[in-house]
């Protein structure tokens, strides 16, 4: 048999250690986690909106829901701007919301749409329909954190952006014609 110590007992303190080192620890650091996986996981999406409209700006012109050729516009804030032509940025809110951040209005996106060079004129157009084949042009997204966040807990600046820019080239078709006329045999 085993003799028993004669001294206070401490029984429990193990658990209100794992308690203290759990709250104080454990807590914030999963927190801050999930919370940095949350801007990383908004990062891709503002990412990949980004490219998506890139790629639409690139065509220059699409095919509209009536069959004729439609121009592609910047925002619909350009000249010459009709209703129901495409626009970048609306391509670009439109991809945000399909991927889950629902919580945007469309002025809480930022998209600029820039030609970086000139085209063969010297000029550099204002809307993508203006652009030359091979002309380079960047997509700027940017959206507030602090509307698409889950939780705030001031690990994150509250002010501050959730940003990317892309660089493209415009993938517009060389001008050619048709020769109408049927061969003979």
């Amino acid at each position: 048999m085993l003799p028993r110590r004669s001294g206070p007992t401490r029984r429990g303190v193990a658990a209100v250690e794992l308690a203290v080192v759990f709250l104080f620890f454990m807590v914030p650091m999963m927190l801050g986690v999930w919370e940095i996986g949350r801007l990383v996981h908004v990062q891709q999406i503002v990412s990949n909106s980004a490219r998506e409209g890139a790629r639409m700006a690139s065509q220059g012109y699409t095919i509209g829901s009536n069959g004729g050729v439609t121009q592609i516009y910047a925002s619909n804030a350009s000249g010459g701007y009709t209703a129901g032509s495409p626009t970048v940025k609306d391509t670009v809110y439109n991809y945000l919301i399909a991927a889950g951040l629902s919580g945007l209005a469309p002025g809480d996106v930022t998209t600029t749409f820039t030609f970086t060079s000139a085209t063969a004129a010297g000029a550099i157009p204002p809307d993508p329909y203006l652009g030359e084949k091979n002309q380079t042009f960047t997509v700027k997204v940017s959206v507030p954190w602090n509307k698409v966040r889950w939780v705030n807990l001031g690990f994150l600046p509250q002010n501050s952006q959730v940003e990317f820019t892309v660089t493209w080239r415009m993938l517009v078709d060389d001008a050619f014609s048709v020769n109408a006329t049927l061969p003979t045999w």
